[in-house]
């Protein structure tokens, strides 16, 4: 088999175990958004270019043309996301309500395993804030779908702090 056909094959299932399997693996809640796309491109990238590196130890060749390639793809991804490129709020806190709920999860697991009253009681606290904060996210996600508007003004009556927008 070529070199493209395993790059394409890995960067397949890279991008499905990180996208979708780890994901879920370490949060039990799973998002679609642009910044969890971002991630798992270039964690696939990344995958891809270790299989170039493989494949080039073995056939005792530089395969420049997909280092530059992938290279270009995983500084491209750090950039969109650590910029944060058309993330929208919605974007946002489904990206938030996702690494919310991996905190949550860790929580349960200490208060489960641990003897220590004063880690129980960190987690505690850290579980009941988390908690909180994805319940008011999640209103703030149903509120903006439904969003009202003040019929004199046509000003958005749930804006969150957010600036006010007449339509």
């Amino acid at each position: 088999m070529k070199l493209f056909h395993y790059i394409c094959i890995t960067f397949a299932i890279a991008f499905v175990v990180h996208y979708w399997i780890i994901s879920y693996m370490v949060s039990r809640v799973s998002y679609n958004s642009r910044g969890k796309f971002y991630l798992s491109t270039m964690v696939a990238s990344i995958m891809c270019l270790w299989e170039v590196m493989i494949y080039d130890s073995y056939r005792d060749t530089i395969s420049l043309f997909y280092y530059i390639g992938l290279g270009i793809v995983i500084y491209g991804m750090v950039y969109m996301y650590n910029i944060q490129s058309g993330v929208d709020d919605e974007d946002y806190i489904k990206q938030m309500l996702e690494y919310q709920s991996r905190d949550i999860l860790l929580a349960d697991r200490i208060i489960k395993n641990t003897e220590s009253q004063s880690m129980k009681m960190l987690a505690g606290t850290i579980l009941n804030r988390r908690k909180r904060d994805i319940d008011a996210m999640k209103k703030i996600m149903v509120d903006k779908d439904h969003e009202t508007r003040a019929p004199i003004t046509g000003k958005n009556l749930f804006s969150y702090g957010h600036k006010n927008e007449s339509h």
